[in-house]
Order: C-alpha cells, then sequence, then structure tokens
C-alpha cells in the first residue's frame, strides 16, 4: 500500500449498527489507522474489545464512553484511550462524531 492521501469523496460509509452508527476510513498506513464514526442520537458501539490500541476524540455531539466498565462523559475536544484487549463501549447522547486512531491498523475495517 503506498496511497498518501484519501479523498473523502472515495471513502464509503459503512452502516455499523443499523443507520444509526456509520464510520468512514479516514487515512491508514503500516502501523496506524484513522477511521471517522458517525452516531445518531441513541445509537450504540455495544462492548467490544479488540487487539489494536486505540485512542479517541469527540469532534462533536455528546456521549458516554464506558472503559472497562468505567463510565464518563464526552463532549467536543474531550478524548479517551483504550489499550488493546481492553473491553470498551459508547453510547451517543447526542448527535455527533468521534475520530478514531488504531495501532496497529484495523485489518478487518479494509475488508
Amino acid at each position: 500500500m503506498n496511497a498518501r492521501f484519501f479523498p473523502d469523496r472515495d471513502q464509503p460509509f459503512v452502516t455499523v449498527a443499523e443507520a444509526s452508527v456509520r464510520r468512514k476510513l479516514r487515512a491508514h498506513g503500516p502501523e496506524l489507522m484513522m477511521v471517522e464514526v458517525f452516531f445518531e442520537s441513541g445509537g450504540v458501539a455495544p462492548e467490544h474489545a479488540h487487539p489494536h490500541e486505540q485512542a479517541t476524540v469527540c469532534l462533536e455531539g455528546r456521549f458516554e464512553f464506558t472503559v472497562e466498565g468505567r463510565t464518563e462523559p464526552m463532549a467536543a475536544g474531550d478524548s479517551v484511550h483504550v489499550p488493546g484487549g481492553v473491553p470498551h463501549s459508547v453510547r451517543c447522547l447526542e448527535r455527533g462524531r468521534m475520530l478514531d486512531a488504531f495501532t496497529p491498523p484495523r485489518e478487518d475495517f479494509l475488508r
């Protein structure tokens, strides 16, 4: 892979949860991936874990983000770190967007 630019028009939406949660790949390389996640109010990313380290920043909206059973509110500008293998989930309280960074990249998102 040698792509350097990822125009928005070339990145399709992927529905994650019955159209209330959609994601769009933003950029990726051999060691890092960024994914923008769009939530409608009430949208949920149910508890899950993956081996990838994750950092997330809230771009807009209001959320409840849970990591290892601890729930904290998130709003624009707030961020969270999730170590690989740690259970986490998110619930959208007010329509918004989050930007996730993963290392290594989520190969499952590239299929």
